[in-house]
């Protein structure tokens, strides 16, 4: 790696095709845009050599890059703790054994962000998806995010959410089995077993609600009960949604076989992955919910997975919770009439609403 030749002047007046760092205390010296690209490229290979990765966002533009990755933000500690102030990462490099002081001390100054193309200040996070054509991907969720809003009944037109289809269909040959004897936890609010008259110690208690009162769910379409579990007794804690809140968590325990899409472990090698990863990741699927209105519109795509995944011949979904960062949700998509046919409960125990993981 070699520094541009030439010589750098610190001067009283530079000439307008030369920049210097603004509204900070200098001096410095005047650069040009081919200095400070020659230096992008040369911290951009470093922090390749050194994470793997790229910069992927910076404080400017994290916002955007949490708007469409929600998952990402929320438990990717790659993500996480590959943050760090932009000078930090400049000097903790070897650019400053190649570059002058001087030249370090004004080039810092001048990171950009692929993402937004700017100047990054503060903070930039450093992460690299597994998958690729990032472009593309972000593109079809704002187009999927439109046609859910406005017109939901049209997604199948979109190719992503044909590929989605396909993949899915596909995917049911070669699909995981929940076996019989696997402990889940489902939690109720006490005032809402007491209002109902229900025992809290009858499985009854943890069945899925009547047709009348269900809304729209992440994966549920209203008036459409599904069986939502949660992986430990914390994650139905927090699913609840009403932290402090006297409840009642039940463990159930598996009682038969549950072919299930799994959107939590999706191999690398697998030909499903190109699709159904981003998709576990991205706003179509993990958003959390932002609104209590009727339709919910951050679920509308989410219920279009559900329908795909019974369509094809799925019992159930296996998803990440966007409470938790440990833990994961299954969802069984019909139901019987009788739960008992599918769990039989363990033990139930009283607790209390628990608060929902913070995000970033």
């Amino acid at each position: 790696m070699q520094k541009p030749d030439g010589l750098r002047w610190i001067t009283d007046k530079t000439p307008h095709e030369f920049l210097i760092p603004e509204e900070t205390v200098g001096p410095f010296l005047s650069v040009t845009f081919d200095d400070i690209e020659s230096f992008n490229d040369a911290l951009s290979d470093e922090i390749d050599s050194d994470f793997a990765s790229s910069i992927c966002c910076c404080d400017l533009c994290f916002d955007k890059f949490q708007s469409y990755w929600p998952d990402v933000a929320f438990r990717n500690m790659d993500f996480q703790t590959q943050s760090m102030d932009v000078f930090y990462a400049v000097d903790n490099t070897r650019l400053p054994g190649i570059w002058s002081p001087a030249e370090i001390s004004t080039l810092r100054h001048f990171v950009r962000c692929p993402r937004c193309n700017d100047f990054a200040v503060g903070y930039i996070w450093i992460y690299e998806h597994l998958f690729s054509d990032i472009e593309t991907i972000e593109q079809e969720i704002d187009e999927l995010l439109t046609i859910g809003n406005d017109t939901p009944f049209l997604l199948l037109e979109h190719p992503f959410a044909q590929r989605v289809l396909a993949t899915i269909r596909s995917a049911v040959e070669s699909a995981s089995t929940l076996a019989p004897g696997v402990s889940m936890f489902r939690a109720r609010l006490a005032s809402s077993i007491i209002s109902s008259g229900q025992d809290p110690n009858s499985i009854a208690a943890y069945a899925p609600p009547p047709s009348r009162l269900v809304g729209e769910g992440r994966f549920n379409h209203a008036g459409t009960p599904m069986f939502y579990l949660a992986s430990t007794r914390e994650v139905a804690g927090a699913e609840i949604g009403t932290p402090e809140s006297p409840c009642y968590i039940a463990e159930l325990v598996t009682s038969c076989p549950l072919v299930f899409l799994d959107l939590v472990d999706i191999e690398e090698d697998t030909p499903s992955f190109e699709v159904m990863a981003p998709l576990a990741e991205s706003a179509l699927l993990a958003a959390p919910l932002s609104d209590e209105g009727w339709l919910k519109r951050q679920y509308v795509f989410s219920r279009f997975v559900a329908d795909c995944a019974r369509a094809a011949g799925f019992e159930a979904i296996r998803y990440r919770s966007t409470k938790r960062t440990c833990g994961n949700n299954l969802v069984l998509l019909a139901p019987p009439l009788r739960i008992e046919e599918i769990v039989t409960l363990k033990s139930v125990e009283q607790s209390v609403g628990l608060p929902a993981d913070r995000r970033l």
